[in-house]
């Protein structure tokens, strides 16, 4: 039984602990309203001007937002997301966007949920000077809608501009596999890792006695 316990704690804690692998996924949950986005390793997150993006939190009620996720709303609902943070260009952008720069650039695909009150773009600029885009409609009142765009072959994505047509927008669920990405643990991961030693301290104890 506790062989089996062992082998299930330390099943967590892979989980828990970044292996190496190179894909990622950002929900943003772990960020402070109005603070840039300048705490992920391995990637970063600015605008034209040289503004970070920003961490938006719908808990503090002073957007226009809904948790898809969550099933809560707040003020008029336009601009949907998960959980309850997610990421937006900030009040000092302008409306060409924000860019989602890489450490590494040696990306194949990068994706996002995104709402906006026109329509959306992702624009990859790859490794050999060249552009794949994807495009969204307007995306406002319904839940997030996902965009890909993948480097062509023998390329990689070197930087990601997202943008509409107007600064009204904002992103959530972000994924990809560009090396060094290291997001932030979740907190139930961070739970989990300390279980995970706890018990691990707790059997070499029983060992002793």
């Amino acid at each position: 039984m506790m062989k089996s316990l062992i082998v299930l704690l330390v099943m967590g804690l892979a989980t828990a602990v970044p292996s190496g692998a190179s894909a990622w996924s950002i929900n943003f949950e772990n960020g402070v309203d109005g603070n840039p986005v300048s705490d992920i390793p391995g990637i970063s997150f600015h605008s034209f001007n040289g503004f970070d993006a920003v961490y938006g939190d719908s808990r503090t009620e002073v957007y226009n937002t809904y948790s898809d996720d969550l099933g809560m709303g707040w003020n008029d609902q336009t601009y949907h997301h998960d959980g309850d943070l997610w990421l937006w260009a900030g009040p000092d952008a302008t409306a060409e966007g924000v860019i989602v720069d890489f450490d590494n650039n040696d990306g194949t695909f990068f994706s996002a949920g995104y709402s906006s009150y026109s329509g959306f773009y992702l624009v990859a600029h790859l490794t050999d000077t060249s552009v794949a885009t994807a495009v969204g409609g307007s995306n406002r009142n319904h839940p997030l809608q996902y965009l890909t765009v993948n480097a062509t072959a023998g390329t990689f994505i070197d930087y990601v501009v997202l943008h509409d047509s107007g600064n009204e927008w904002l992103v959530d669920d972000l994924s990809g596999d560009a090396t060094g990405v290291n997001p932030v643990p979740e907190p139930a991961s961070v739970a989990l890792f300390g279980l995970g030693i706890a018990a691990f301290v707790l059997t070499r104890s029983r060992r002793r006695t």
